[in-house]
């Protein structure tokens, strides 16, 4: 009989009943609304923090190839000009390729192994495996960046020599053999040239 009196006065009452309604339906769908929006920005954030591992250190290894190939030079000139009769120096160095940085992983790896035995006496075995590689962050000063474990400088193509005692054949001799030892290339990629007066 409840059930019978609640209808009726659904019916006595049509305009409420469907404002009701009405009000009902648009707050399911901005409910639906809101979790979506928070489930893809909870989705993000977690994907966010699952690729990045925090490490605090004051430590700065990272070099840019520029500062490298600068810091060459400078120490070849610097080397060059040292050696008795060589008077002024000028180089040139060609780099191949870029320096590389490797940052340092965290590598998870994942084994499993199922076995599977049915009724009849015969064994399924389902091995899954799953390797998750992530690239450590460091944070400094407020900065995150990769934290970077080795540091692969570019190779010497040439170079080039312009030294003021490069007229004689002994000090270029020895402008060769110093540029040989020091960045370890052969001599057929080095050039000593006398400088212009």
């Amino acid at each position: 009989m409840n059930l019978k009196k609640f209808i009726e006065k659904l019916n006595s009452n049509r305009k409420k009943s469907i404002y009701y309604l009405i009000v009902l339906l648009l707050c399911g769908v901005l409910l639906i609304l809101i979790g979506d929006i928070t489930s893809t920005l909870y989705s993000k954030k977690s994907k966010e923090t699952k690729n990045t591992v925090e490490v605090n250190t004051n430590s700065n290894i990272i070099t840019t190839s520029q500062s490298f190939e600068d810091k060459v030079k400078k120490d070849l000139i610097d080397t060059l000009s040292q050696i008795q009769g060589v008077g002024k120096v000028s180089v040139m160095i060609y780099f191949e390729g870029g320096s590389e940085s490797v940052p340092a992983l965290n590598v998870n790896d994942t084994n499993k192994k199922v076995e599977e035995k049915d009724s009849q006496g015969g064994v399924r075995v389902t091995t899954e495996m799953s390797k998750n590689q992530n690239v450590v962050i460091i944070s400094e000063g407020g900065n995150s960046k990769p934290y970077i474990i080795k540091q692969i400088n570019p190779s010497i193509g040439g170079v080039m020599v312009v030294a003021e005692g490069a007229n004689s054949s002994e000090i270029k001799e020895r402008i060769l053999n110093s540029v040989k030892t020091v960045l370890n290339i052969p001599a057929s990629k080095v050039s000593v040239m006398p400088m212009k007066k």
